[in-house]
């Protein structure tokens, strides 16, 4: 089916990051998401994965909706009020078809597959420290209550295993928390 996917990527190079901070952080952004009807998949070190529009009434553009209304909170509320030096963050939001199923045995895990999933991850890892970036395919959803916070990050971006991608970011100094 169809999902928003987010990622929420968190470091720093300051001796405060610790694992202790770090569960501190996504304990915070756990209660953020509850907040936008935005579930955690997993988190991967100081990666979160998270999706809405798994069994989700609402519709794209409401899930989307709740997705950038959480990353604007993370970005604007959690990761200055964690107060660890040099924390930064990254934040990447794609959406379109993924599946999700729960594997292995001993230990079995839900997870999220497909491209939306690769491309997700692809918009956090190639968007600048301290942004929260889109795709094209996010960016066709938006709200008009949030159009005016989102602009064309100007030059695609060169993402791995993607090729040329137009992307774009989510201006910050607009947001008035």
């Amino acid at each position: 089916g169809f999902a928003v996917l987010m990622f929420v990527k968190f470091s720093s190079t300051d001796p405060a990051f610790t694992p202790t901070t770090i569960n501190a952080t996504v304990q915070a952004i756990e209660q953020i998401m509850k907040r936008f009807e935005v579930m955690k998949v997993k988190t991967i070190g100081s990666t979160v994965m998270l999706v809405s529009g798994i069994d989700d009434p609402r519709t794209r553009q409401e899930q989307l909706s709740g997705v950038i209304d959480a990353a604007m909170m993370v970005r604007a509320v959690v990761m200055p009020e964690m107060k660890i030096p040099n924390l930064w963050c990254r934040i990447g939001i794609h959406c379109g078809p993924c599946f999700g199923a729960v594997i292995g045995g001993n230990g079995a895990i839900f997870d999220l597959f497909g491209d939306t999933v690769n491309t997700a991850s692809r918009m956090t890892s190639t968007a600048p420290e301290d942004a929260i970036q889109l795709s094209s395919s996010a960016n066709a959803l938006i709200l008009p209550r949030l159009r005016e916070y989102v602009h064309a990050a100007g030059e695609p971006v060169v993402m791995k295993g993607k090729g040329a991608m137009e992307v774009y970011h989510v201006d910050l100094s607009l947001i008035h928390i």
